[in-house]
């Protein structure tokens, strides 16, 4: 299995990214997430105000912090200027290449 993940990740999608790395054989291709999972705090001030924080502690399986962090590709793809202006999806494109390199 691949699993595509970019900057554009976060919450959700960072907690389901986590729970696809504990597959065996799984694949994370793109850029690093957004590192912002967990829930959302508010406390109002007496200014009016509003502080939002995460509330909780979120770890990979392993133990390491993944807020601000986020979760890492195995293989870093990026978008370039060339293949957005041809639009081309390198992403999708390293996906299918290991694919069919497992075939």
């Amino acid at each position: 299995m691949v699993v595509l993940i970019n900057e554009h990740i976060q919450s959700a999608e960072e907690m389901w990214g986590m729970v696809f790395k504990k597959v065996p054989n799984v694949i994370f291709v793109g850029s690093q997430t957004a590192g912002a999972d967990g829930n959302k705090t508010s406390i109002k001030l007496t200014d009016g105000n509003i502080l939002i924080f995460s509330g909780l502690g979120i770890y990979y399986p392993d133990g390491d912090e993944t807020q601000r962090i986020g979760i890492k590709p195995d293989i870093v793809v990026r978008p370039t200027v060339q293949s957005i202006r041809n639009k081309e999806d390198l992403l999708l494109w390293k996906a299918f290449d290991l694919i069919d390199k497992k075939k």
